[in-house]
């Protein structure tokens, strides 16, 4: 259950912070018609607030690929604690993935969630095809 928050999480953090920053810019384009100095203080506020961003999106993807690899080393899917098979899915740099049978999501042994892009077939022309 905390997993599965904790990936959403992660795949919506980013979508948040674009309509955070969006109203801040709305915000600071209203204020330099009414209070340039605020305007200032928004974008300087808002520069600076990359960093504690970058610093949550680090500290989250490690909580959760830290969550994965210890539900993965007991052999269970982190997200539906259903089991995991390795599959014959290989990655550009030739690692593999492990699927899990319930939920067809599939990870590295890192912890890492596998995107749609990791998880290509090739056909006989070596052209990527999903």
């Amino acid at each position: 259950m905390i997993y599965r928050l904790l990936a959403k999480f992660n795949d919506d953090f980013g979508l948040l912070v674009f309509v955070v920053y969006l109203g801040l810019f709305l915000l600071a384009f209203v204020s330099v018609f009414i209070f340039p100095p605020l305007a200032l203080v928004i974008v300087i506020t808002g520069l600076l607030g990359f960093v504690g961003v970058w610093g949550v999106v680090m500290l989250m993807r490690g909580l959760e690929r830290s969550m994965a690899r210890r539900a993965i080393q007991q052999g269970g899917c982190p997200c539906c604690q259903g089991a995991l098979l390795a599959t014959d899915v290989v990655d550009p740099d030739g690692g593999f993935y492990q699927q899990c049978e319930g939920c067809s999501q599939a990870f590295e042994q890192s912890g890492r969630r596998a995107q749609d892009e990791d998880l290509y077939e090739e056909d006989e022309t070596g052209v990527s095809a999903l």
